[in-house]
């Protein structure tokens, strides 16, 4: 790889993403859009400084962990950006999640320190009994200590700040200081922390969106997905800022209605989006004017190429489909402005390395669906407190996730799949995404997961379970109907053997996609 951004050996993320701003002259403009206020890049700044001494205050050391439990507010970005300022590593999670969950995070990360959004309290304070390391909870909007037990402090947010000073250095951290770590989406157990260092999301943002994507100041970003998850840290705080654009936050739930409404009162150009979102605003009956947006952003799952098109069709906003990773912090293959080709997830992103083999290592034909090896200057050293699964995933600066891919003539790429989605049958290995998109293009399906299941002579075949739009019976005509349909526009062996109907969503988890583990346990 040639022209690589390089980072100086004393180098701070915080003061790369925030403080630069102010810097370079940008402090009056505005950072964020939030429910009517307008945050300044100087008021970020000293915010962020208050929040980094306030945990300083309170203890919190150098590498410590600190839990960031908020709804996408400036309170996430003062915290988070502040724990790092001081040499602290941030970790954010779903504030939606259950008890248990959150008992399991405390200690997984042994964060002496959590912030909370008050929404979250109900199932956040039980947990606490089981939480061994926590001492300090602070709470944004009403704080109320019930339930909190002895020798752990409940601290109001603004009482928090309050007298803390707007005046911080940064922490004298080095480029490979731990500073983050980015939760895995737990499809195969309980999540696991991905550790980055500081460098790493420098690295992603210089080659990724600035290079590639060629991110602007006059951006205007907003989200659906949450900031908890990393997709959007990037394309919804850290990217924007980087460029000295403008994000705007939002707290509640990422409706279709919502986001037409701010995308048009603040006349955004860039939408950071998932495809079961997409598909939820197509469903929509209103279709207001998009025509600031100059892109939306598409990760997360597999975006058909049939909701690609409807897309299109609907709005023409060019939708720049990606994949990336919690171990890689963010997308490292691309389409991007200018050159899309809906079906596929674009190209290599320079700055990048990728290769695909075969279950034995050895180089696949182009063309031929293989295991993804992505390297590159952002990617994860290991997982905290999780040896084997580093060992099998993190191979010296390689990420090998178990993904199936393959590569065009062209450079393209397009994913078939994680390895253990890929279903055997007759000793061919058949995506299931490539049968979910066929089967997606019939009027009759609203959302449908395809699973490997046994035949009555033990063999694995593709096996679909349906949900049918409003208005459509669930039968075992329509199931041949599907059948037939898929085996019209696929090879046989592909099409699904057999078809179950659910007359509920199917399940997802806390990233919105589909959950096919626990579709599997309830029909293969």
């Amino acid at each position: 790889m040639s022209d690589v951004p390089e980072f100086p050996d004393r180098f701070n993320m915080a003061s790369y993403f925030v403080d630069a701003n102010v810097e370079a002259g940008r402090g009056s403009k505005v950072a964020i859009h939030y429910e009517g206020s307008q945050l300044t890049y100087q008021q970020v700044f000293e915010n962020v400084n208050r929040a980094g001494n306030g945990l300083k205050a309170l203890g919190l050391q150098p590498e410590q962990r600190v839990l960031t439990v908020l709804h996408d507010r400036p309170e996430f970005v003062y915290f988070w950006f502040g724990a790092i300022k001081v040499g602290g590593v941030a970790t954010q999670i779903n504030p939606l999640l259950p008890t248990e969950d959150f008992a399991y995070y405390l200690n997984y990360t042994k964060a002496p320190i959590a912030a909370v959004d008050e929404e979250a309290l109900e199932k956040f304070l039980p947990a606490l009994k089981e939480a061994r390391y926590l001492k300090h909870v602070i709470v944004v909007g009403k704080s109320d200590a019930a339930g909190a037990p002895d020798g752990i402090t409940v601290h109001a947010w603004d009482e928090w700040l309050k007298g803390q000073s707007e005046k911080l250095n940064p922490a004298d951290t080095s480029k490979d200081d731990p500073s983050v770590w980015l939760f895995t989406s737990g499809t195969t157990g309980h999540s696991k922390g991905a550790v980055h260092f500081h460098s790493h999301f420098a690295y992603n943002t210089e080659v990724y969106a600035k290079r590639f994507i060629g991110m602007r100041e006059s951006d205007i970003t907003v989200s659906g997905p949450r900031l908890f998850f990393g997709y959007a840290t990037g394309t919804n705080v850290m990217f924007p800022f980087a460029v000295g654009a403008t994000t705007v936050l939002f707290p509640d739930r990422p409706t279709p209605a919502r986001l037409f409404e701010l995308v048009g009162k603040h006349k955004c150009t860039v939408l950071t989006n998932v495809p079961t979102l997409i598909n939820k605003m197509l469903s929509d009956d209103a279709r207001p004017d998009l025509s600031s947006l100059r892109f939306m952003w598409s990760a997360g799952e597999a975006l058909p190429k049939d909701l690609h098109d409807k897309w299109d069709a609907a709005f023409g906003v060019p939708i720049i489909d990606g994949i990336g990773s919690a171990e890689s912090f963010h997308i490292y293959i691309s389409n991007r402005p200018g050159d899309v080709r809906p079906g596929s997830l674009g190209k290599l992103v320079p700055g990048y390395t990728a290769r695909l083999t075969d279950d034995d290592g050895n180089a696949v034909q182009q063309g031929d669906v293989g295991t993804l090896w992505v390297g590159g200057d952002s990617a994860a050293l290991y997982y905290h407190n999780a040896y084997a699964k580093s060992k099998e995933h993190l191979r010296g600066g390689w990420i090998v996730s178990g993904d199936k891919f393959r590569q065009d003539a062209d450079g393209y790429w397009f994913y078939e799949g994680r390895g253990d989605d890929l279903i055997k049958s007759g000793g061919i290995y058949v995506s299931p995404l490539e049968v979910e998109n066929c089967l997606m293009q019939h009027e009759a399906v609203k959302e449908c997961c395809v699973i490997g299941k046994k035949d009555d002579a033990g063999l694995e075949k593709p096996f679909a379970i349906v949900v049918l739009n409003e208005g459509v019976e669930a039968s075992d005509a329509t199931s041949d109907r599907l059948i037939a349909h898929a085996k019209k526009k696929l090879v046989r062996y592909k099409a699904p053997h057999g078809v179950a109907f659910s007359d509920k969503p199917l399940p997802r988890n806390d990233r919105d996609k589909i959950d096919r583990k626990a579709l599997r346990k309830e029909y293969a």
